[in-house]
């Protein structure tokens, strides 16, 4: 008997890129600190779900939810590998997005990422 094998496709553009730089920043690590997780909450942490929508943005140049879903369903398989997770079809919900939205809009919420961000930023002027 012959093994059969399957092959997925998927376009990775800048995606790899720009999920390393925001890893090497610990950006998911710094954003859990800060974003209320409920503890009935399954799937990817916030920290997460924003570095890979943050991914899409910078990617697609598209700051719109809708899509998001159809996007990570594309790049599955490359997103779980570089990123060394296990997503689900459910983590890039619209809902679930205008969520972490909720969280990223309160003004003291914002102001701490800022802080934790810019501690591990070197400045040169």
């Amino acid at each position: 008997m012959d093994p059969q094998f399957s092959v997925i496709t998927e376009r990775i553009d800048d995606i790899v890129l720009l999920l390393h730089v925001m890893m090497q920043m610990e950006l998911p690590r710094l954003l859990n600190e800060h974003l209320p997780r409920h503890w009935k909450q399954q799937g990817l942490d916030w920290g997460w779900v924003i570095v890979i929508w943050l991914a899409y943005i910078l990617s697609e140049g598209d700051h719109r939810k809708v899509v998001v879903r159809e996007w990570v369903r594309q790049r599955r398989q490359s997103l779980e590998q570089v990123c060394g997770l296990e997503i689900r079809d459910t983590d890039f919900s619209d809902d679930r997005l205008s969520i972490v939205l909720t969280h990223l809009s309160e003004a003291r919420t914002w102001q701490l990422i800022e802080q934790s961000l810019n501690r591990r930023t070197i400045r040169i002027l």
